[in-house]
């Protein structure tokens, strides 16, 4: 069993411990999975593919940092920065985590895919262009007043580890 099908074996497991089984949405199919990736004009690393078509997101508000990001709301969701970022709203920080070795510098970057979402503008994003001592697939914190900052884990196994372990927490 992969790492990705073992951690949701287990989030799975707590949500039906907990009666909230309908909060994580059935799967993506593998049609819809190739269709976004042509929307966006990236490939996804084979963990989160492997995760959404087990999960394509979760009901809003359910996820431990608000919702868990479906296909179509991780679009919605890039549409916005990437409307910002070629309408040159970002243009001023084009200089911001210029120190940071595992982040590309700037605001946003073409390769990011919104994970998840608070609603308020905030949320974790895979970063599939990282700095030079970053690495493909690290999941990085995106706000929308500070900036890019991270990597905050270094996969989405391991985001998704602790998303289990916030809702763990919050059970006690």
């Amino acid at each position: 069993m992969s790492e990705i099908s073992a951690i949701w074996e287990r989030i799975e497991a707590w949500h039906a411990a907990n009666d909230q089984t309908e909060n994580l949405n059935p799967g993506a199919t593998a049609e819809a999975l190739a269709q976004a990736e042509k929307d966006m004009g990236l490939t996804f690393p084979p963990e989160m593919r492997e995760s959404l078509l087990r999960h394509d997101g979760s009901v809003d508000d359910s996820w431990p940092t608000g919702e868990l990001l479906s296909l179509e709301r991780m679009a919605d969701e890039r549409k916005v920065w990437m409307d910002l970022l070629q309408d040159g709203t970002f243009d001023g920080n084009a200089s911001h985590n210029e120190s940071s070795e595992a982040l590309q510098p700037g605001w946003w970057n073409p390769a990011w895919i919104p994970l998840d979402a608070d609603g308020g503008g905030n949320g974790a994003v895979i970063d599939l262009a990282p700095g030079p001592q970053g690495t493909v697939g690290q999941v990085i914190d995106m706000d929308h007043e500070v900036g890019p900052s991270g990597p905050k884990y270094v996969s989405l196994a391991a985001y998704l580890e602790a998303m289990l372990e916030r809702l763990s927490e919050a059970e006690e």
